[in-house]
C-alpha cells in the first residue's frame, strides 16, 4: 500500500516529524578523550559550575603528583543559557572506542530533553591500543527560551557503529 502524495493525512504526519526536528538544540563539544579517570559507564547533566567543576575533577583525575601535571581547568560555561551533557562509555580493554554527542532535543511544554549519542567500537581488523581506556564527551546544549529544570527529564539514547578502518 502506496502513500498518496494528496492525502491530507500523509501529509499531516510529515508536519508532526518536521515538528519533532525543530526541537533539535544546538550543542558543541567542549571536551572529549579516551583516557578519562571514571571507569564505570554514566550519563550526567550538569547545570552548575559546582556541578561541573566537580565531574571535571573526577573525569581528569585531578594533580597527578606534588609538582606534577595539573587537569586543565574547566571551560566557562553561562549556565544562565546552556547546560552541559555528558558520556562516559566506562573502561574498555583496548583503544579505538569513542562516543559522540549527535544531537540534543528538547520539549519545553513536556520538560523533557532527549540526547542522542553514537558509541563507536573498532571492527576486527582495526589496529588498536592495548591499553585500557574510558572514553567521554562533554557537550554544551543552549537552552531555549527558559532553562531546563532540575526535575526535567533527561533521557540518554544510545546508538552503537562499528569502526572498519
Amino acid at each position: 500500500m502506496g502513500s498518496d502524495p494528496t492525502d491530507e493525512t500523509g501529509f499531516n504526519t510529515k508536519v508532526e516529524t518536521q515538528t519533532v526536528a525543530t526541537g533539535a538544540v544546538d550543542t558543541e563539544e567542549i571536551d572529549t578523550g579516551t583516557y578519562g579517570k571514571i571507569v564505570e559507564g554514566t550519563e550526567v547533566v550538569l547545570r552548575s559550575e559546582d556541578e561541573l567543576a566537580a565531574f571535571w575533577a573526577e573525569l581528569h583525575g585531578g594533580s597527578t603528583s606534588a609538582g606534577g601535571d595539573t587537569s586543565p581547568d574547566p571551560p566557562q560555561i553561562d549556565f544562565e543559557t546552556q547546560v552541559v551533557v555528558g558520556v562516559v562509555l566506562g573502561e574498555r580493554s583496548s583503544g579505538g572506542y569513542s562516543v559522540d554527542v549527535d544531537q540534543v532535543v528538547a520539549n519545553g511544554s513536556e520538560g523533557t530533553m532527549r540526547v542522542e549519542v553514537t558509541e563507536t567500537v573498532p571492527g576486527d581488523a582495526c589496529a588498536v591500543t592495548q591499553a585500557l581506556t574510558s572514553p567521554y564527551v562533554l557537550a554544551t546544549v543552549d537552552l531555549q527560551d527558559e532553562p531546563v529544570d532540575s526535575d526535567d527529564e533527561v533521557l540518554f539514547v544510545r546508538s552503537k557503529q562499528d569502526d572498519p578502518c
